[in-house]
């Protein structure tokens, strides 16, 4: 069977994921933590009915409690009674990393100054191959987490790519090992079809995204790094 290039196969467009007052969001709970996550679609999509995407949560958990994210903050306040959170989507810094502090400035200003005490970085499928290979993305991946991890004394967790892609891969491994992060493998899951959403949307980039069983394991393994 020939090998499948999920990531080609992700149809779902990088563009307005979400409305651009809505890319940054924060929830404050009195918590004695804040956690900041920065990702895409994985991480939250607004509805979007003419590809039949109803949720506003990571696509294509079934429900808000079942994406990673979600998973991760019932760990984290169990661990540390309720935690604040901000959930910054990254989809337009992906399209657009290249512009630097350009693109942070505009967009991920908020989440800069939420000072998270973790920062956990799930980011990366929607960067065009032309792009990377045209500019290189790691200085820039560099650049945008010292930017999010305001707070001098955040964890870090940054993952590589659900649909694996190896120059990613190698980018945040490399920045983790260089920097002193914690990283998070996660290009092996989509190997395994029963982590996607597969039978369960009719649009195929909706349903090659990772569903209920991919986020537990997405969620798991981010958790292992915060243990």
């Amino acid at each position: 069977m020939a090998k499948q290039n999920y990531a080609e196969q992700n149809t779902v467009s990088a563009e307005n994921q979400l409305n651009v007052n809505e890319y940054v969001s924060i929830v404050r709970r009195g918590g004695s933590k804040r956690v900041l996550f920065f990702g895409n679609s994985i991480t939250r999509h607004a509805p979007k009915a003419d590809i039949g995407w109803h949720g506003d949560w990571g696509m294509a958990a079934s429900c808000a409690e079942n994406d990673y994210v979600h998973r991760v903050l019932a760990f984290l306040d169990d661990k540390y009674g309720r935690v604040d959170y901000c959930i910054a989507q990254g989809s337009a810094w992906e399209t657009g990393y290249f512009k630097g502090d350009e693109i942070l400035e505009a967009h991920y200003r908020p989440a800069r100054e939420f000072e998270a005490d973790i920062v956990i970085i799930r980011i990366g499928e929607n960067i065009k191959r032309v792009d990377i290979e045209r500019i290189d993305c790691k200085p820039y991946f560099q650049k945008m987490i010292k930017y999010l991890a305001s707070n001098p004394d955040a964890k870090v967790v940054l993952t590589d790519n659900f649909w694996y892609s190896e120059r990613i891969h190698n980018y945040t491994k490399s920045i983790s090992e260089e920097n002193g992060y914690a990283f998070c493998p996660i290009g092996d899951l989509s190997k395994d079809e029963s982590n996607m959403a597969i039978g369960l949307f009719e649009h195929r980039g909706v349903s090659i995204h990772p569903g209920d069983r991919g986020m537990k394991c997405i969620a798991e393994r981010i958790i292992n790094c915060l243990k």
